[in-house]
């Protein structure tokens, strides 16, 4: 803040510039513990009340900034700081009336007077006759504690001049040398009430009246103005109900309903009272965009943009993005992506590129021309898409227990897979695990249902003799260790050795070129059993299969 700590009464709190977009919040506390909270504008950095600064007060303010004018709460608060207002040592300044303004006519009987703050003002005295400088309607009327306005209730006379002045005064005397007289002129009561009209556009009965007409309606020469009354049936006001229009003869009407017959009732009034009896007209909107039955035709007519789009898309990403094309009428385009609560437009063409799956809305607006003119006909599609690729086998996970096996397909990717062990045409399944398979070799297929590709890999039971059926790691040097003899079974080339319990609990794993397994797990020699082991192949296929440790 960058007023000083003893502020006079008619100067205002200032501050600098922040550079804020929303604006700045004051918190104002005075001695007794009242609080105010102001809003200012980005463009405002002063405030001063209404009706000035008490004399000899004491406020604590604190100005907060909004960075964002959409949020109401601030952004940043800063320090509060404290100051005092001086004492009220001179004169106060002038001030004017604000209403009714100097000159008007066809004042309110019973006006509400206003007036501007005068600078160290702390009550106002009011005059009001009908001569210059008279006070024989309201005399030296003291407004209190910086009022700024006064209610004249008993009714002043109809076509009649006033004078009203308003002085400003606090202990010190009256403001001196100011020009704050006005006068105002009274309205003139109607003796008759207005006569009726009715609509001159559309005219009563008309067909095919647009959506948004402009309604005119033929003038009463002593109507001060005019309620209008509109319903879809003689008897309702579910459009207008008794609005008060003013002293104008015609209105827009937007968005009625296409098809239908509207009824409209037309009350000028003026001081006197309503006009009574009036005829009510009525008119028929247009059919608009329809769809709707011709009669004439008996065709269903529909001019809205009609949409060839498909509910659902899938989409390979090896294929590249999804491009979509609308080759309908319209004039305007726009393609909607929901993305989480918002909706953004991705393009305005007759075209879209997508990239992503997700949720998808066509928007299109077509100008059709009719007999009245041009109607806008609009329609909008919603659809999804899912992008999918060519699954990739991770593992296999294979689960082996006495001359059984399990299988847990883990496969990658963003498609909704399906799995087989079968064949590659099925039948597939939705699960990827599969159990009791038996000690026979298993191929795998992973299948994409949106037809991007299938994946299969192989489990081989192995019987060959280059995985060994026992050994015996006793210590004698002979047979101490378990190991694949040689690195190329089967004309497979293994890769990686797991060793697995029984009950599938993984012991250990090692290279085939390695000394082996010396039939321990964790520094513990392990007893007699049987054991399964899992070798990997250069070429992503797996061997399985058993052997039993002897001691």
């Amino acid at each position: 803040m960058t007023s000083p700590n003893v502020l006079p009464v008619e100067d205002p709190v200032t501050w600098t510039d922040e550079g804020v977009a929303g604006g700045y919040i004051l918190t104002i506390t005075d001695s007794d513990g009242v609080t105010s909270t102001i809003q200012r504008t980005p463009s405002q950095t002063s405030y001063i009340p209404a009706i000035g600064w008490p004399e000899n007060e004491t406020y604590t303010i604190v100005i907060a900034l909004r960075e964002d004018p959409a949020d109401p709460d601030p952004t940043t608060i800063c320090n509060s700081q404290t100051f005092s207002t001086g004492m009220i040592t001179t004169l106060p300044g002038c001030n004017m009336i604000t209403s009714p303004l100097d000159g008007t006519i066809d004042v309110s009987l019973t006006p509400l007077i206003t007036w501007s703050y005068a600078p160290r003002a702390t009550e106002y005295l009011l005059n009001l006759g009908t001569t210059l400088g008279g006070n024989d309607v309201i005399a030296d009327q003291l407004i209190t504690n910086g009022g700024l306005s006064f209610q004249v209730v008993t009714p002043l006379a109809e076509g009649t001049l006033y004078y009203v002045s308003v002085t400003p005064r606090n202990a010190i005397g009256e403001a001196v040398g100011c020009a704050n007289d006005s006068s105002f002129t009274t309205l003139i009561n109607a003796s008759e009430v207005p006569d009726c009209t009715m609509l001159s556009s559309p005219s009563n009965g008309e067909d095919n009246v647009a959506l948004t007409p402009l309604l005119t309606w033929f003038p009463v020469a002593n109507a001060d103005g005019y309620r209008l009354t509109i319903g879809s049936s003689p008897t309702n006001s579910d459009v207008v109900d008794d609005i008060d229009f003013g002293n104008v003869t015609s209105t827009f009407v937007v968005d009625f309903e296409e098809g239908i017959k509207y009824y409209v009732t037309i009350t000028p009034y003026n001081s006197a009272g309503d006009a009574i009896d009036c005829t009510q007209t009525c008119f028929t909107t247009t059919l608009g965009c329809g769809p709707y039955f011709d009669p004439i035709t008996g065709e269903t007519v529909d001019l809205n943009p009609q949409i060839d789009l498909e509910d659902s898309y899938s989409f390979c990403t090896n294929e590249g993005p999804l491009t979509l094309n609308y080759n309908g009428v319209g004039q305007e385009f726009s393609w909607i992506q929901f993305v989480d609560d918002t909706e953004l437009e991705i393009s305005s063409t007759r075209d879209v590129t997508i990239t992503e799956s997700g949720t998808y809305r066509l928007d299109v607006i077509s100008e059709v021309p009719i007999e009245e003119g041009i109607i806008m006909c609009d329609s909008s599609h919603t659809f999804t898409v899912t992008f999918s690729e060519v699954p990739v086998i991770v593992d296999l996970n294979p689960t082996l227990q006495n001359l059984n096996i399990s299988i847990n397909v883990e496969a990658s990717g963003i498609g909704d897979y399906e799995y087989s062990v079968v064949s590659a045409e099925g039948p597939y399944q939705d699960s990827p695990i599969f159990t009791n398979l038996g000690a026979s070799d298993v191929e795998v297929f992973v299948r994409d249902r949106n037809g991007c590709g299938i994946a299969s890999e192989r489990l081989d039971f192995d019987i060959d003799l280059g995985f060994p059926k026992y050994f015996t790691p006793n210590g004698d040097g002979i047979n101490d260790y378990w190991q694949v003899r040689g690195t190329v079974v089967k004309g497979e080339t293994i890769t990686f050795i797991e060793i697995y319990d029984r009950y599938g609990k993984r012991i250990t794993s090692f290279s085939p070129r390695s000394i082996g397994w010396d039939g321990t797990f964790n520094g513990r020699r392990l007893l007699d059993a049987g054991f399964w082991y899992k070798a990997s192949t250069l070429s992503n296929n797996v061997l399985i299969g058993h052997f039993a440790l002897r001691r």
